[in-house]
């Protein structure tokens, strides 16, 4: 008999497999980042369909099987990332791009999924471009030195710390990357670079 597991996700990436299937990559609590078998998903009848755009954040039943994780079901559904404004839209699908790169193997990783959620609602809702822009780089800052990636100093410090209840970072950090968003890009862009990725 297969266990199921039932674990929040975002889905990070879909292709289409066959006439009638979905591949998905799955970013989840329990598994971390999980490629998922949606079996005739993409037909009008199938319920599963709704639940598997990027972007979706929702509940995902899965059953591991000989190769794969095989899609069963998909609850309490949310699209909040995924009607974003075209320009935010590109940088969520940045970051999304960055952890499939990143995360290898299934482990699980509650926290990083926490952050992403929390970064891609403080990016979609932020009121100005410039402000999504930081929030965008303090994000990255927080993924990198979460996968650690990024060089512990005491200056990129608060980027390894749990970011504060609600939000993604402290009006401080806020503004010290606002500030000095070159120093923060290379710092990132040397990140990206010294993974070999």
């Amino acid at each position: 008999m297969h266990r199921i597991v039932v674990t929040q996700g975002l889905v990070l990436g879909k292709l289409g497999a066959g006439e009638s299937n979905t591949l998905i990559s799955v970013f989840t609590e329990e598994l971390g980042l999980i490629r998922v078998a949606a079996r005739s998903a993409r037909l009008e009848v199938s319920k599963l369909r709704f639940g598997l755009e990027a972007l979706t954040l929702a509940r995902y039943s899965l059953v591991r099987g000989r190769h794969e994780w095989k899609l069963t079901g998909v609850e309490k559904i949310s699209r909040e990332f995924c009607v974003s404004p075209p320009v935010r839209l590109r940088k969520l699908g940045k970051v999304s791009r960055l952890l499939q790169r990143l995360i290898h193997g299934e482990e699980q990783v509650a926290m990083l999924l926490h952050i992403v959620t929390q970064g891609f609602k403080a990016l979609t809702e932020a009121e100005r471009s410039e402000d999504a822009e930081v929030l965008e780089y303090v994000l990255v800052l927080r993924i990198l030195a979460h996968l650690g990636y990024l060089a512990y100093t005491p200056e990129l410090a608060p980027f390894a710390q749990p970011p504060p209840e609600g939000g993604t970072c402290t009006a401080e950090v806020f503004e010290e990357v606002r500030l000095n968003r070159t120093k923060y890009i290379r710092i990132i862009n040397e990140s990206l670079s010294a993974t070999g990725l």
